[in-house]
């Protein structure tokens, strides 16, 4: 359709013609280049890549670098919803719904075989806005003995971001937070 059409270079000008010889272009390649042809050339593949030269291992050295540091940021940083005092595990959660916020903290003995005795618990929860300034504290208890029982509050949501509660059981303390889910 488009055969006759006499495009690619300016008038009065001859048409230019392209022709490929590849024996020709291979004859001053380098010799890499010309192993690539052959076939003789077998390329690196997977993960040996990343350890064939100098530059890729200091690629893999920096991802390893850069994983670890993100690894141990977070498990210092991060919130930490889940505590343990002796075999009684607590999980605080959080949540916003029409201008309160409300918590719970599960507190659950998977693995008491036999019964134990009953435990004290004593938690502070402190409600914290964006400026990290304490809104509103309060105080809940309960006597533990068996199976899942919750500790739950609320308090009126001026901005609160995040809550962090103190829980005192056997004379040991352990800290929770969570961010409030809005």
């Amino acid at each position: 359709m488009f055969e006759d059409v006499d495009e690619g270079h300016a008038e009065g000008e001859e048409k230019l013609v392209f022709r490929y010889n590849r024996e020709e272009r291979l004859k001053n390649a380098p010799q890499i280049v010309r192993d690539a042809y052959d076939g003789k050339m077998n390329p690196v593949r997977g993960f040996k890549v990343l350890w064939v030269n100098k530059s890729n291992r200091y690629i893999l050295l920096s991802l390893i670098l850069f994983i670890g540091f993100v690894w141990v940021f977070t498990a210092v940083s991060g919130t930490h919803k889940y505590a343990k005092i002796d075999n009684i595990a607590f999980e605080i959660t959080s949540f916003s719904f029409q201008e309160e916020v409300y918590v719970t903290i599960k507190v659950n003995d998977k693995k008491a075989t036999e019964k134990s005795p009953p435990v004290k618990v004593e938690t502070e929860v402190f409600f914290i806005n964006n400026d990290n300034q304490i809104i509103e504290k309060k105080e809940l208890s309960l006597v533990y003995r068996d199976g899942e029982q919750t500790l739950a509050t609320k308090a009126r949501d001026y901005d609160i971001i995040r809550v962090d509660a103190i829980i005192n059981a056997n004379s040991k303390e352990k800290e929770v937070s969570t961010a409030v889910k809005h």
